[in-house]
């Protein structure tokens, strides 16, 4: 240990005392290193030992007694201010606690005391990484460059000035390192990791060039140390990159033929290659070209015949998609569908798809499986699973289309057909669940689960359907056949952050009406997110001792971005709904006794804790045994997300500002969705902050200027300023904004109505519609009820009735309006011819009273089950 700057000097058997509570501390034997630490306290002259005081504290940290651990350090703190050591662990505990800009000072505080301590050094430049204080981190590297000029200083130092945008000194920090240390060939494991290492150098030194704009340079750096380059594909790639920068096509189309040719499956490489030819999107026959030979030479490849049936028209579309289409039917391969699927944004193309699909099936029937030709060739017969395939694929087309009723008749002679093909029976579950009749989904797909009870992804997929009809407990049991034996599989599964499950639970919750649950699974996907950031401290050094740099830079930029993940984003909706609705409907929420609501957060938590223990009493007593107890934690790991209570969280005083928590990282990192910078614009316009809604509305106007919620924002946002004049600086910015954005003879109630006269083909128009007419007019919510009915029954758009244009969710979200008066005020007789009207266009669904019930799913599987509640 280094000298102290205590001033409470331990004698020397006191000393070699604390030295082994260090170690301790170091070997993570923290229950011995207590034992010493009361050793010393113990005796009445350092019974207030500040550094001794510290380390207990930091143990107790470790032990998950966090409180404590942080009490205790303070303390020590207190009693010896100028020990470099109580500082330092102030500062990782304060780290711990994830109060970082308090962990700074206390790491700066000790380093005053101590100023070339190299492990306070260390343990500062990680937490200026960890909070983007790269100028902070640069001097910390240099500092600790100065002082052990090891090699893991060089590439720290150097990623500092990288992050800083300095690349002429990044990158000659590296060509120095690298010019002390010369290459040596010798044939063993050491130096082929000397070897692997100089090679991610020469990379990262590649990316420093690149982003300074020197392509040029880089190009001449990577030609130059081509042989010491490991990594073949990462040098490829590079150099048709770099190419591509320095507009020298033809070298870089020739780089990516070798790509494509070493990975014929990579769409990417295409893309790049067209565009370094020069290819234009009318340069067709090109194009076809091109793929062609490809297919040629690699005739085992899949891309080079799929992707010319994104991009050709007419006849050789037709000749294509045949040809494409008959070889894997023939071949039987399950994901024919997935490889047609982008053809269906073009109308004409699904409709000679469908053609060929129907010419297909009428052969079969007209000659049967064992004489039938699908290519007209007298002198072959088709093998008896190409008619189960087409069958397949036929449902599936219809499925896509929404013709339901068609996909369940090939469905269903599919499986009559081969009747113990797994896949058959998933495409079923997924035609009903498109249907709405979620109990006969969930029913065919655990009856898909049971061929192959050891496949997890059936599995995974069996519990996702079960969720859907709101049966959290059966979901949870399906998952327990693939977690750790003796604990609840909710939480192992939110140890392994499984954030699909928790989605789902999530909106499983919110069907039931269980809004803490649901709110609770929100929190712990967000804390999943907060422990991936946090992970980042594991790499700071990782990466550096692996010479990784290049990887490194980019883990950091993408955990900069880190919640413009889908995952953050399907949660952060569902929380912000949650948050709206307690804050404009909380009789949906607050369901509690009169005892529980005026009860406090922490006495709340105690009562849920003992009718918790009470239930788990309860259901081991009805099943005749005892719950199996937990296995051992190991020490110091404390579990995830125990300690988020549902209820808890239903008690904010203030439900918009926990709804801006979660929408507002989306928006900050640049959602390029609809949907989230609406719902974010709901959040402000309750919170009337004028500024921030047009903020939302600009960026999703911008995605799509003309989607029904977009337009039915304009309409809420003029309102809002027609009614709340805004003073001062921000009303002279929002009135010159208004002037440009609204026309000075702008008539809502006109704009209404040209809006829908341009958009009838779509059912959420009508809806928005509907809404903006009693938005604008309360006191013409009868006549909207009367227009509602009427063009759910009568009204045709371009000869087809205005019903067929309305997807299943649509038809659900105008059912959940009415119902919650945003259209005005309903009868529940009027109600429930609205639900008949809406059954009409999906006489199949769950949520409209039709489909399989549930009484009769759960006298089929031996359970009860409620109906879901409507919301």
């Amino acid at each position: 240990m280094p000298k102290t700057s205590s001033s409470q000097p331990l004698p020397q058997k006191e000393l070699a005392v604390f030295r082994r509570i260090v170690k301790c501390y170091e070997n993570k034997q923290f229950k011995t290193g207590l034992k010493l630490c009361k050793q010393i306290l113990e005796k009445k002259d350092f019974a207030e030992h500040g550094e001794t005081l510290s380390m207990r504290g930091l143990i107790l940290n470790c032990l998950g007694k966090e409180l404590e651990a942080l009490e205790t350090v303070k303390l020590g703190l207190k009693r010896d201010i100028g020990s470099y050591v109580c500082w330092h662990v102030y500062g990782l505990v304060l780290r711990q606690h994830k109060k970082y800009d308090e962990a700074l000072v206390a790491y700066k505080q000790a380093l005053k005391r101590d100023e070339l301590n190299q492990q306070i050094l260390r343990d500062l430049c990680l937490l200026q990484i960890q909070v983007r204080d790269f100028d902070g981190y640069k001097d910390t590297r240099f500092k600790l460059l100065s002082l052990r000029p090891q090699s893991i200083s060089w590439y720290g130092y150097a990623t500092a000035l990288h992050l800083l945008k300095e690349y002429d000194l990044a990158f000659n920090i590296i060509e120095e390192y690298l010019k002390c240390e010369p290459p040596q060939f010798k044939n063993d494991n050491k130096q082929k990791i000397e070897f692997f290492s100089r090679s991610e150098l020469i990379l990262y030194q590649i990316m420093i060039l690149k982003e300074s704009g020197k392509y040029q340079e880089a190009l001449e750096h990577l030609e130059q140390n081509s042989t010491l380059v490991v990594d073949k594909l990462a040098y490829l790639e590079n150099r048709a990159q770099i190419l591509m920068l320095l507009n020298n096509k033809e070298a870089a189309s020739k780089v990516y033929e070798r790509l494509i040719t070493r990975n014929p499956e990579n769409g990417f490489y295409y893309q790049q290659l067209e565009a370094a030819l020069g290819f234009t999107e009318g340069d067709t026959d090109k194009r076809l070209r091109l793929y062609d030979s490809f297919a040629e030479r690699l005739p085992m490849a899949t891309l080079p015949q799929i992707l010319p049936l994104y991009f050709i028209q007419d006849e050789g579309f037709k000749v294509r998609v045949f040809n494409w289409v008959l070889l894997l039917l023939r071949k039987g391969v399950p994901s024919l569908f997935k490889s047609l699927v982008p053809i269906y944004k073009f109308p004409s193309k699904v409709a000679i798809l469908e053609n060929m699909l129907k010419d297909f099936a009428s052969k079969i029937d007209k000659k049967g499986y064992a004489k039938a030709c699908l290519s007209d060739l007298d002198d072959y017969r088709e093998t008896p699973t190409t008619s189960m395939w087409l069958y397949y694929l036929i449902a599936q087309h219809y499925d896509k289309v929404g013709k339901y009723q068609l996909a369940m008749e090939f469905i269903d002679r599919a499986i009559t057909h081969t009747p113990n093909m797994i896949d058959l029976y998933m495409a079923k579950a997924k035609i009903l669940k498109h249907q709405g009749n979620l109990y006969a989904a969930a029913d065919v797909m655990e009856f898909a689960q049971s061929f192959d009870t050891a496949d997890r992804y059936l599995n995974s997929k069996c519990a996702k359907y079960l969720l859907r009809v709101s049966l959290v407990d059966e979901a949870e049991a399906m998952c327990a056949k693939f977690t750790r034996e003796g604990v609840n599989a909710s939480v192992t599964l939110n140890e392994m952050q499984c954030m699909w499950y928790a989605i789902e639970q999530c909106k499983a919750y919110m069907a039931k009406g269980k809004y803490g649950d649901a709110l609770r699974k929100c929190h712990q996907v967000e804390a999943h997110f907060i422990s991936i950031t946090d992970d980042q401290f594991d790499f700071h050094t990782y990466c550096l001792r692996k010479t990784t740099l290049t990887s490194y830079i980019e883990l950091l930029r993408l955990e900069d971005h880190l919640r413009k993940n889908s995952w953050y984003y399907k949660i952060s909706k569902l929380a912000t709904k949650i948050y709206l609705r307690m804050h404009d409907r909380p009789q949906d929420i607050f369901k509690q006794n009169g005892l529980e609501e005026n009860m406090s957060p922490e006495e709340l938590k105690k009562l849920k804790r003992k009718q918790k223990k009470q239930q788990l009493r309860e259901e081991a007593e009805k099943k005749g045994q005892t719950q199996k107890p937990a296995p051992k934690r190991e020490e110091g790991i404390e579990p995830v997300g125990e300690d988020i209570d549902g209820e808890v969280l239903l008690k904010t005083e203030d439900p918009l500002k926990e709804a801006a928590k979660f929408i507002s990282p989306v928006l900050r990192y640049g959602c390029d969705k609809v949907s989230g910078n609406i719902l974010a614009f709901d959040v402000y316009h309750r919170k009337k902050r004028p500024l921030l809604m047009i903020q939302c509305l600009l960026a999703a106007k911008k995605v799509n200027p003309d989607h029904p919620h977009v337009h039915l924002a304009t309409l809420k946002l003029h309102q809002f300023l027609a009614e709340n004049q805004q003073e001062g600086t921000i009303g002279l910015l929002i009135g010159a904004w208004a002037k440009s954005f609204y026309p000075k003879d702008f008539d809502p109630v006109k704009y209404n109505d040209e809006y829908i006269q341009k958009h009838q083909d779509v059912g959420k128009a009508w809806i928005s519609y509907w809404e903006g007419s009693t938005l604008l007019n309360p006191s013409s919510a009868s006549a909207v009820k009367e227009r509602v009915m009427f063009h759910l029954k009568n009204v045709e758009v371009n000869g087809k009735p205005l019903q067929s244009k309305f997807k299943l969710k649509d038809v659900l979200k105008l059912y959940e309006l009415v119902t919650i008066g945003v259209l005005g005020d309903w009868s529940s007789d009027e109600i429930s011819e609205l639900r008949r009207a809406c059954a009409q266009i999906y006489p199949h669904s769950t949520a409209l009273g039709g489909g399989m019930p549930a009484k009769q799913y759960a006298e089929k599987h031996g359970q009860t089950v409620p109906e879901p509640e409507k919301n």
